[in-house]
């Protein structure tokens, strides 16, 4: 699995967490392989718009010394088969791209947070 992570989303939160980058990335990186491996059974759709054509999804993942953070990210492998739930499939060349994280918790606001960074760096379709 590849992962990268859009600059705009996740720039102030790695400035914020500097001293812990490294390890946050790890934490994601296992989180996300985790939970394409297993189903995304702890992934929500996190906007109704998509990102170059794709669902953006949402979930929470402990980033031990820094908490608990909510993560929003796109994968590649999408099959669009079905019209009302994108399946992805997480295998080793799975390509997936963190939008954006923070450290609010509450979905409502995390996902008025998401939208405006959205709209802000022109993401969305």
């Amino acid at each position: 699995m590849k992962v990268t992570y859009e600059r705009s989303g996740c720039k102030q939160f790695f400035k914020k967490h500097r001293d812990d980058e490294k390890t946050i990335k790890t934490c994601i990186e296992n989180a996300l392989d985790m939970q394409l491996k297993t189903g995304m059974s702890k992934v929500k759709r996190a906007v109704s718009a998509r990102v170059n054509g794709q669902c953006v999804y949402e979930f929470r993942v402990n980033l031990k010394r820094t908490g608990s953070a909510r993560v929003a990210f796109i994968a590649g492998n999408t099959d669009v088969s079905n019209e009302d739930h994108d399946t992805i499939d997480g295998g080793d060349d799975a390509n997936v791209t963190v939008l954006f994280i923070s450290s609010t918790l509450q979905k409502d606001e995390f996902t008025h947070l998401l939208e405006h960074d959205l709209k802000e760096a022109g993401l969305c379709d």
